[in-house]
């Protein structure tokens, strides 16, 4: 069964891959932890959290990756022994060290166990004083690894040895010979249920003692009751003392035996109770520290005071020996020694006297490289494995003779501004991960007040430079008031005279205004020729047909045929002419009608329209007009005014065929849609137009025809119209042998 719904979800606590990084520090020193904890999607802050805990995926990828490194496929086994050395007790003395025995852990697995691990639940049995049985259940199968099932084997043997050494004796675990006995007769690994352990151990002494002194005393009741009973009254007498010495003295021991044990366990407790005061007054101090380079920091506005004052907090509340700040110079080239406390004149002189180059192809100290690296370096023994970064990176520690430090950058947004080092001349307990959060968070503390600085520098700087300029801009402000004096009474003429300029140009648009209404009256009263005109022609064919009408009346009359029935369709067909008639009136008026508000019309049955007015002089003229319209495009604007331009097209194409004489005289118009605009072409076959006019038909009163046929206004008010009152676009162009004029206007919404 696939393990993925669990996967993801964090089970295991980070002390769990801590034992494992202090096993590796300790045995396996040339594996690279940054690069395994990498490879799992680890970080080492997250390691040193104990409130953090790891996913299945990742514990698994470190464990492949360690073993791969390692070449120890039994490692995990080896980690779970190793929680019980003095490196790692910090995590199992919380729940163990206080109880008496192995027996009584034990019996609350279920409760230790849950502070390290979510996979599955721990459940004990006890079979004797130095035996139990401890059942293991993952919360689902498949989830766990064989790894982890010889992990826990390891963790129960922990358990029984810190119980059963000496832990100040204890560095590493694995070659004790006196370890306990651990059954795994079920496992979920070869096909059970559960994981299943039996553990045994050697039995402490003041457990036999007390089974010692409960046979003992059963025995000497029996045995002085026999006397009594056989009447042995002087082998009683002396008896009874001594039965009574030997039983006391089996009890006697038992007790010391159980009192040691219990002392041993107070012992334990009380160390831990002494080493979580000493952490609380390390928090304190650290607290301290940090309250009093945060009021030291805000306090100080100058660089130099603000490191002196920082440098002697430092050698007042920690626990080092010395140390130092570099800082960047301006050009950021080298390091420069900015505070410093417990240095002689001579490591001042070595540290003064160092190039700390920034810019050179190799790093000159290990100084430069935490700057560079921004990544801060923790060094134990410098004379010892732990400290091989080579003689040149670290000359200058070398040459101030310091055994241990502590490296960290000082950052602010992102940028290198120098470095904090703390130092040990004299070796004292080893530096420790702790160690370089405290001093990363006053790096970083530092780095922030610099930067601060930094900007109060600049601010002052950039007032000072601010004063300046407006000293100097208030003599060019009065140097520049005469001047605006004087622009002033320019600008007072110039004021008169573009009032005078502007009447003038009112005058001119008013009668610009004027021209385009004479033009727009013009434009109608030569439509209004033109419709004249269509008007006879819509007009002849129903009036032959009326004539034909009433002079078919006497000639039928005389013939005698003349009766009610062709009366009746007689009149028929008379009002059907005169209906048509009178729809053809309506037409034309309803033409000529203006439009008062803009309205959305329909395209194709709007052109219908318009050509029902101008169908008949079109094929009087034998001149074809054909619509190709896709779908029902719909605009908003002046039905009329859209009507009037294309009767303006129309009338412009068939003046080009009667001009020119063309021969199968044909008007396509297209109506579609395209890209959220309508558009209406109207092409005809009537040779197109001259490439030296195209680009002037659409000026006013422009035309080719001559003044005694043309006026050259109907296609300036088409563009008028199509791009000023709809609003839209008005083209033209020659194609396949002709003009093709179109109009793109957008589509109602």
């Amino acid at each position: 069964m696939d393990g993925s719904p669990l996967r993801e979800r964090p089970l295991y606590n980070s002390r769990i891959i801590n034992s494992f990084i202090l096993l590796i520090k300790q045995k396996y020193s040339y594996v690279n932890i940054s690069e395994l904890l990498s490879y799992a999607g680890m970080k080492e802050y997250e390691v040193a959290d104990q409130a953090h805990w790891f996913n299945q995926e990742q514990v698994d990828r470190f464990y492949d990756k360690l073993v791969q490194l390692t070449g120890n496929s039994r490692i995990a086994r080896e980690a779970g022994r190793y929680a019980a050395s003095p490196d790692v007790l910090g995590a199992m003395r919380q729940y163990i060290l206080g109880l008496v025995d192995a027996a009584s852990t034990f019996d609350i697995i279920n409760k230790t166990t849950a502070k390290f691990t979510r996979s599955s639940t721990y459940q004990s049995r006890t079979l004797a004083s130095n035996a139990v049985e401890i059942v293991v259940t993952p919360l689902q199968e498949g989830l766990e690894r064989l790894y982890q099932c010889e992990n826990r084997i390891g963790f129960f043997e922990a358990i029984v040895l810190l119980f059963n050494h000496r832990l100040s004796g204890l560095r590493y675990l694995p070659e004790l010979k006196r370890l306990p006995t651990i059954q795994h007769p079920e496992c979920v690994f070869q096909g059970g249920k559960v994981c299943r352990y039996i553990i045994t151990w050697e039995k402490a002494t003041y457990v036999v003692l007390r089974k010692v002194e409960a046979v003992a005393g059963v025995f000497l009741v029996v045995f002085n009751l026999t006397l009594a009973i056989l009447g042995l009254w002087e082998g009683l007498a002396a008896s009874l003392p001594a039965s009574f010495c030997v039983y006391s003295l089996l009890a006697l021991f038992a007790e010391k035996g159980e009192k040691r044990a219990l002392k041993q366990s107070l012992d334990n407790t009380k160390e831990a109770m002494d080493n979580l005061l000493d952490q609380i007054d390390i928090n304190y101090n650290n607290a301290m520290l940090t309250n009093e380079i945060g009021q030291a920091l805000g306090a100080f506005t100058r660089r130099g005071e603000m490191l002196d004052r920082v440098a002697g907090i430092l050698s007042e509340r920690l626990e080092y020996d010395r140390g130092l700040i570099l800082l960047a110079d301006e050009a950021r080239r080298r390091l420069q020694v900015g505070a410093s406390y417990g240095y002689g004149e001579e490591e001042l002189a070595c540290l003064y006297g160092f190039p700390f180059l920034l810019d050179g192809e190799e790093s000159p100290d290990v100084y430069v490289d935490v700057f560079l690296e921004q990544r801060p370096v923790l060094v134990n023994d410098l004379a010892g494995p732990e400290g091989g970064l080579g003689e040149r990176r670290l000359a200058c520690v070398r040459m101030t003779g310091t055994v241990a430090f502590i490296c960290c950058p000082i950052v602010a947004e992102g940028v290198s501004l120098g470095v904090l080092s703390v130092e040990q001349v004299k070796a004292r307990k080893p530096l420790v991960e702790r160690d370089i959060s405290l001093v990363t968070g006053i790096a970083s503390m530092i780095g922030i007040s610099l930067r601060n600085c930094q900007l109060i520098s600049d601010l002052e700087a950039a007032k000072e430079d601010l004063e300046q300029r407006v000293v100097e801009r208030t003599k060019d402000l009065e140097l520049s008031r005469g001047k605006l004096q004087f622009q002033h009474e320019e600008l007072e003429r110039t004021y008169f005279e573009l009032e005078e300029e502007t009447g003038q140009r009112l005058k001119a648009l008013e009668e610009l205004a004027e021209k385009e209404r004479l033009l727009l009256q013009q434009s109608r009263l030569a439509a209004l020729g033109e419709m004249i005109s269509n008007i006879a022609h819509q007009w002849r064919q129903p009036l032959n047909e009326l004539g034909l009408i009433v002079q078919e009346l006497p000639i039928v009359y005389d013939k005698g045929d003349f009766n009610r029935g062709y009366l009746r369709e007689s009149v028929a067909k008379f009002m059907r002419l005169l209906t048509h008639t009178s729809k053809t009136i309506d037409d034309f008026r309803n033409f000529f009608k203006p439009d008062k508000a803009r309205v959305p019309f329909s395209l194709r049955e709007l052109v219908q329209q318009t050509l029902s007015l101008v169908q008949e002089s079109f094929r009087h003229l034998d001149i074809a007009i054909e619509v190709n319209a896709e779908g029902e495009p719909v605009v908003t604007g002046h039905p009329n005014e859209f009507s009037q331009v294309i009767l303006n097209l129309l009338f412009n194409a068939r003046d080009a065929f009667l001009d020119r004489q063309v021969e199968g005289r044909r008007i396509v118009i297209r109506i579609a849609a395209e890209n959220g605009y309508a558009v209406v072409s109207v092409q005809d076959n009537a040779g197109g137009i001259g490439e030296e006019i195209i680009e002037k038909i659409f000026d006013p009163y422009f035309t080719t025809r001559g003044p005694e046929k043309g006026t050259g206004i109907g296609l300036y008010m088409s563009k008028i119209i199509i791009e000023k009152n709809i609003p839209g676009r008005l083209s033209v162009n020659n194609v396949d042998g002709g003009a093709c004029f179109t109009i793109e206007l957008p589509l109602s919404q």
